[in-house]
């Protein structure tokens, strides 16, 4: 598959994952070779600016709070007034956070308005951990049943319009080759796509160790014997989690190997190795 065809598949592309699984990191080298493919590329990280990323004059990154979210939704309805008020008081990001669920709704409803607002091809969002992934794309329709009408009911509707777009949204949901985080991938895909009715993008599997070559254990050396049995077993635990993994979701993977590094160096892996297994997809 070409890489314009796989970024542009979608207007927004969430990344969530499992925490350690290097979610933010995949989501920081999808952006950034996006925009070396020569589409337009926005980056919103939901806590802090993502490091290491190489200059692009093609890609841009935000961060998005739920005040800010507010603060951005209030102007857009002509009270941008008490939304300065509310940001010099300080009390932005605790008025956004209220109601249960109306923080995920903010900040989705913020998204939103990026894919109708900016001239980008692509909008890649560094979403929370898996699980709460969950909390955020149910939050509209939690919200949704609990006020029934209203400016916010609308925006829940507006978002849930987005979310069940495949041609607007998808989740990318990224793994390590492990069966615990494997087995919380596949039942945060199912309740995505069951549940929430939101499409999916192709799996990353992150971290992935190389294949250990079959040798003769006699011919080795007891130390050297004790660290090919240790290797041999984490690539059958690896190949065993990779198994469950096809076994259970129809989605393609894009399994990505161990890097020694990080930064900019580690992005910059990332993104070629990104960059190979997109183009090995049918």
């Amino acid at each position: 598959m070409e890489l314009h065809p796989f970024f542009t598949a979608q207007r927004v592309l969430i990344v969530a994952g499992k925490g350690g699984v290097g979610k933010s990191t995949v989501a920081a080298s999808l952006a950034q070779l996006s925009a070396r493919s020569g589409l337009r590329t926005l980056l919103v990280t939901l806590d802090e600016p993502a490091n290491g990323l190489t200059p692009h004059e093609l890609l841009e990154q935000i961060t998005v709070s739920p005040g800010r979210a507010l603060a951005d939704y209030l102007a857009t309805k002509g009270l941008g007034l008490i939304s300065r008020q509310l940001a010099r008081s300080g009390i932005m990001e605790l008025v956004a956070t209220t109601a249960p669920g109306l923080d995920d709704l903010l900040v989705l409803g913020r998204i939103k308005a990026f894919e109708h607002e900016r001239p980008t091809d692509v909008i890649i969002v560094d979403g929370p951990a898996a699980g709460h992934a969950l909390d955020l794309v149910r939050a509209p329709v939690q919200l949704k049943r609990a006020l029934g009408s209203g400016p916010i009911s609308q925006q829940a509707d507006e978002v849930l319009t987005m979310l069940s777009d495949p041609a607007r949204c998808k989740v990318m949901l990224v793994t390590t080759a492990a069966i615990t985080p494997v087995t919380e991938t596949c039942e945060a895909a199912d309740e995505l796509t069951e549940k929430a009715h939101i499409a999916l993008a192709p799996i990353v599997v992150n971290k992935c160790n190389p294949a250990v070559p079959r040798v003769d254990e006699a011919i080795l050396l007891p130390s050297t014997r004790e660290a090919y049995q240790y290797l041999s077993l984490r690539a059958e635990a690896q190949l065993e989690a990779i198994g469950v993994l096809t076994d259970s979701l129809e989605q393609p993977q894009l399994q990505l190997i161990q890097h020694h590094s990080d930064g900019a160096a580690l992005i910059n892996a990332i993104s070629d190795d990104l960059e190979k297994a997109i183009r090995d997809l049918p």
